[in-house]
């Protein structure tokens, strides 16, 4: 059972050695390990890594989902058995791998089959493990006596992928850049039968050492309350882009209820920005044309 630990980066050097520490201080070791680095323009690379550590870089910035392609070419290329995938700024707990391995051993084999992904517990974080229903999606609970949820969609990081359902389904889609990727692959994942486990006790530290991507903060205007966003433009514009296209286009259990929810919640997030219509320009036109793009299908901008 090869394991191979894909960590990609994007102007990290701040994060970077703290989540390769992380993973020499595993009880169970990953066999290999590569940093994707999508064109990062400080010191991220400028070090010297173990000796199981494989850099590559793009010469782009190819988003999340397009290095976490190259991460998942480069496993199947080298024929390991599972990929384990990290934010720069993630970090292990050491029993982390031991217990999603013993997790998978203890199925029994037909259930190891049908796996797609099993993913840690992680710390400090809810709602970030996601199952479809007919209609919509819904955050799953465990069953009762067991410390493992089911689950068909969750955050990359701390996913650990099994190649084998990998190449069933195919590689992530490289257009959604940034958020969603995981939800559509879940999906396709889905679709084909596969299903996918939070395992309580294997424990990942998320966002360590850096604000979040998106961060929201409540204002108060005498008896109102207002929760504002802050992010940077990519961020804004992939945010409310990716879920419009996901739910009127791609998802084909839709219902008329997840579309609305989906428009509305990106016209909520950029009316945030529109408030503040100095400071936060860029991140309103950023919204407002990622609006336009997912409702007129159009994945394959770039912003």
């Amino acid at each position: 059972m090869r394991v191979l630990a894909h960590i990609h980066t994007l102007n990290d050097a701040a994060v970077i050695e703290r989540a390769i520490d992380a993973l020499q201080r595993l009880t169970r070791k990953p066999d290999a390990i590569i940093v994707v680095d999508n064109g990062s323009s400080d010191a991220t690379l400028d070090r010297e890594f173990p000796e199981n550590v494989t850099v590559i870089r793009n010469g782009v910035n190819l988003g999340t989902s397009g290095a976490i392609r190259v991460g998942f070419t480069y496993a199947l290329e080298h024929q390991f058995d599972w990929v384990w995938i990290f934010d720069a700024d993630s970090v292990a707990e050491p029993e982390a791998l031991e217990k999603l391995v013993a997790f998978f051993e203890d199925l029994p084999p037909a259930s190891q089959e049908s796996v797609c992904f099993l993913i840690c517990d992680i710390a400090g974080e809810s709602n970030f493990v996601l199952e479809f229903t007919e209609l919509s999606i819904r955050a799953p609970s465990p069953a009762a006596g067991t410390d493992y949820i089911r689950c068909d969609s969750a955050l990359w990081s701390g996913s650990l992928y099994r190649m084998a359902a990998v190449e069933k389904i195919g590689l992530p889609s490289a257009d959604y850049v940034l958020d969603s990727a995981e939800l559509e692959y879940g999906y396709r994942a889905r679709q084909l039968g596969f299903s996918s486990y939070m395992v309580g006790g294997s424990v990942l530290h998320h966002g360590v050492g850096r604000p979040a991507g998106v961060a929201s903060r409540i204002c108060r205007l005498g008896p109102l309350k207002l929760t504002l966003y802050d992010g940077s433009p990519i961020r804004c514009y992939y945010h409310v882009r990716n879920p419009i296209y996901f739910w009127l286009y791609q998802s084909k259990h839709r219902g008329l209820r997840q579309i609305v929810h989906s428009v509305v919640d990106a016209c909520k997030f950029a009316a945030t920005f529109a408030v503040r219509p100095v400071s936060q320009r860029r991140q309103l036109i950023a919204c407002l044309r990622g609006i336009r793009d997912g409702l007129t299908m159009h994945l394959e901008r770039r912003f």
